[in-house]
């Protein structure tokens, strides 16, 4: 979290293994997550579908919003309390830098 010179336009943390360690905990965290995404926006957060695709979505939707407060109380008390990025401010950084999902 401190101050660094990009090396290059598009550089986002100050070590190569910091940029690992980040991809490494979104690509894990993004297989739990995304499913349950998909399920919770699919049916509304359960409110639309079948009882048991609604039931399914209201699952998926707790679940999704439990994990993602669990994550993101873990990133704050890491590194002995001095925390991680936040991910608002790692998408500001993508997208400033040209990062275009669609």
């Amino acid at each position: 979290m401190k101050p660094f010179e990009p090396k290059v336009v598009n550089q986002l943390f100050c070590k190569p293994a910091h940029t690992a360690d980040w991809n490494n905990r979104a690509t894990t965290r993004g297989r739990v997550l995304t499913p349950l995404a998909m399920v919770a926006r699919i049916t509304r957060n359960g409110t639309r579908g079948t009882p048991d695709v609604r039931e399914a979505g209201k699952a998926a939707s707790s679940y999704y919003a439990t994990l993602v407060q669990r994550y993101r109380d873990e990133d704050r008390a890491a590194n002995d309390g001095r925390g991680r990025m936040e991910w608002p401010a790692f998408m500001i950084l993508r997208i400033q830098t040209g990062f275009d999902p669609l």
